[in-house]
């Protein structure tokens, strides 16, 4: 028998009808709601072919049809109302699955848009039974689950009103983020699956959606809101499960087996989805039909894109879902894991007026809503201390100790910080003080300009002196060149009187024609001797000159 064949009669052995390998159309559990026995396997969970193959990087299942609907907005009609009269749906299609149909329809009581949900029925399900159901799923309240209304059957199918989300399914909204969500935006919609299913395990007994998937949570992409739908599929927990239904690609191994199942199989089917956030691709979406992935689920093979997850705390949160049944988190302990676990405020309750002796708090999110309360002193504890004590008598979780820490060393900061009346009051002196270095860098200013003017005028008065200097200078020059000029005029005659007589001689000698003539009458007798002991002086000179 081949490794194929054995699968098949596994698989036929389970009551389960899967397409053969042969085929190119996928296939995809029916997810109509009915009630459902324990060992009981009805029609609807049968596989049926829904569709061709479509090429895409998110494996067998496809995605639901989107309906453009901007053009007949203003051509919507009422086409049916419920039997209670209180929703009408109109003639405007949402969208449109493998199993099911949506419409938009208005609550009439409330006066907002729902959605009206029909899927088709093979039978007509107990009615008793049925009405258990509805009310249980109408019981269902929480911010991270849609809104059950009401339900009905009808004609061969199954109806159901629930809560109208904007932004269609998270698988839809991920391949809008390219490349790729980032680590803040997964750990956001994480939070709210785990939030909706810690709520869903934790009634009495616990209920299982049983079809995780990421096209089964749908988003409000205008607040990033992201809830639980197709409750469909959900079942209040007796003891173990049997009934095989849901995703191939998102169904936890236990499923497949004879020993029944618990919740933890939503919690198998989150981490499907986490990987598909991490990765943008579709969990065994290198099986091409249900079979192979049947085959790799029971061997224990892992999806081929968890190697593709590179945060290691993701991938350890993705393995820990993965793994057996009773090794796996429950919602709440993956929602206090370090991945997600939301990090605790400090707040300051009370201080005496000298700061000093203060009442502080840890408030923890979450669930359980903790708080620790104690007692701070400011001039002999410190937050490293304080908090190290705390975890060493179990009262702090120590994964929180560097945070902790942190905030009561910003709150001590912020104490020490003055007040908004003192603040100003610094403020008025800081700018009085900055004001009057101002003042006085101006008299600095205007006295050193008063300093250099007066250096300025010192220095013109000067120059004037100068320049006064250099112009009787310049005239004494011009003076001496014009004597030098009658000299040498009065050299060559002189020389030819003078030579070799004596000064007597030579002052009788001169005559009215002399050019020397003009000088001599205009001299006494004193002056003549003078002049005639500068001139043998010059004559000595001019000889020598000569």
């Amino acid at each position: 028998m081949s490794a194929e064949q054995e699968t098949s009669n596994t698989i036929n052995s389970l009551h389960v009808k899967f397409s053969p390998d042969n085929t190119n159309e996928p296939i995809e559990y029916s997810n109509y709601y009915a009630p459902l026995q324990n060992n009981e396997v009805i029609p609807n969970d049968y596989p049926t072919r829904t569709s061709f193959r479509i090429d895409n990087p998110y494996g067998i299942h496809p995605p639901h049809e989107i309906i453009d609907q901007s053009s007949s907005r203003d051509s919507e009609k009422v086409v049916e109302v419920s039997p209670n009269e209180r929703y009408v749906r109109l003639n405007t299609l949402l969208g449109k699955g493998a199993y099911k149909v949506v419409y938009k329809a208005i609550d009439r009581d409330e006066g907002y848009e729902v959605a009206w949900n029909t899927m088709q029925a093979m039978s007509n399900p107990n009615n008793k039974d049925l009405e258990h159901e509805i009310q249980i799923l109408k019981s269902v309240r929480h911010p991270n689950i849609i809104a059950f209304h009401d339900a009905w059957y009808g004609d061969n199918e199954f109806v159901f009103v629930t809560e109208l989300m904007t932004s269609g399914t998270l698988r839809e909204y991920i391949r809008k983020l390219v490349p790729l969500p980032n680590l803040k935006i997964i750990k956001r919609w994480s939070r709210q699956i785990l939030k909706g299913l810690a709520y869903l395990h934790g009634h009495n007994p616990p209920i299982i959606h049983r079809d995780i998937k990421c096209d089964n949570i749908f988003i409000n992409g205008a607040h990033g809101e992201v809830k639980i739908g197709d409750m469909g599929t959900a079942e209040m927990k007796l003891g173990k499960k049997y009934t095989l239904i849901g995703t191939p690609e998102f169904m936890a191994p236990e499923m497949y087996e004879e020993q029944g199942y618990s919740e933890k199989v939503d919690i198998y089917a989150f981490g499907m989805c986490l990987l598909e956030m991490a990765t943008g691709e579709y969990p065994y979406g290198e099986c091409k039909n249900a079979a192979q992935i049947y085959k790799k689920v029971s061997a224990g093979v892992k999806p081929a894109c968890l190697s593709k997850v590179v945060n290691p705390e993701v991938l350890s949160v993705i393995e820990n879902c993965l793994s057996n049944e009773d090794e796996r988190m429950s919602a709440q302990e993956i929602l206090e894991h370090s991945f997600l676990a939301v990090e605790p405020d400090v707040v300051l309750l009370a201080a005496d007026p000298d700061n000093v002796h203060l009442t502080l708090q840890v408030v923890f999110k979450g669930m359980d809503k903790l708080s620790v309360k104690f007692d701070f002193n400011v001039e002999t504890d410190t937050a490293e201390e304080v908090v190290r004590e705390m975890i060493e008598e179990q009262v702090l979780p120590e994964r929180y100790q560097q945070h902790i820490t942190k905030e009561i060393n910003r709150i001590l900061r912020d104490i020490d910080k003055p007040s908004e009346s003192e603040q100003a009051e610094q403020v008025r002196r800081s700018v009085w003080r900055r004001e009057s270095d101002i003042r006085n860098e101006l008299e600095r200013t205007r006295a050193e300009l008063n300093q250099a003017n007066e250096r300025v005028l010192e220095i013109e008065q000067k120059y004037e002196t100068y320049e006064s200097r250099v112009l009787a200078a310049e005239n004494k020059y011009r003076e001496a060149l014009r004597t030098l000029k009658e000299l040498e005029e009065l050299k060559l005659p002189a020389i030819a009187e003078v030579d070799n007589k004596p000064p007597n001689e030579i002052m009788n000698s001169l005559s009215i024609n002399s050019p020397s003539t003009a000088v001599s009458q205009s001299l006494d007798e004193r002056e003549r001797e003078k002049l005639v002991n500068h001139i043998l002086d010059g004559q000595e000179i001019i000889k020598n000159y000569v």
